[in-house]
């Protein structure tokens, strides 16, 4: 585990990590799959993979700037705890809105509809996006002198 020096008291903290792509993406399907969902192992899988992708297009991930080669984003990489706080509420977003279209071709077919309309999750879906977006562009507090030393 590494170990970061926070600069204000001079003590090491642990690195919080949150798991690999893959292992958060079966515990979200699994939790879903509990409240009724009928997303599969592959679709929330290929969901947190489109999102982290989309993350990082706004954000370096911290296993990004630990890569010493080329950096391919995969089911293997293993997100920050501040990276998955970022990314899941859009991730659980895209989820409501798969489920909504798979509700709405059900009702289609003659079955009850339930939930969230699509229209309804796409607006939601979209806001969590721009949240993404504003969150993820931040960067720590930092100083800085000066030739003058000012």
């Amino acid at each position: 585990m590494a170990m970061i020096l926070n600069p204000y008291n001079g003590t090491h903290y642990p690195d919080a990590e949150a798991g690999t792509i893959e292992s958060l993406a079966l515990h979200l399907q699994l939790e879903l799959t509990g409240s009724g969902y009928s997303l599969l192992d592959e679709d929330v899988l290929r969901l947190y993979l489109t999102e982290t992708q989309y993350y990082a297009a706004w954000a370096t991930l911290e296993c990004q700037k630990k890569a010493t080669s080329l950096f391919i984003l995969d089911k293997d990489i293993e997100l920050m705890a501040f990276e998955w706080a970022i990314i899941d509420p859009v991730i659980r977003a895209h989820c409501n809105l798969m489920q909504a279209h798979l509700i709405e071709a059900c009702s289609s077919l003659g079955w009850p509809g339930f939930n969230l309309t699509v229209t309804e999750a796409d607006q939601i879906y979209k806001e969590e996006r721009e949240k993404l977006q504003k969150a993820a562009f931040c960067e720590k507090p930092f100083s800085f002198k000066t030739l003058s030393g000012l």
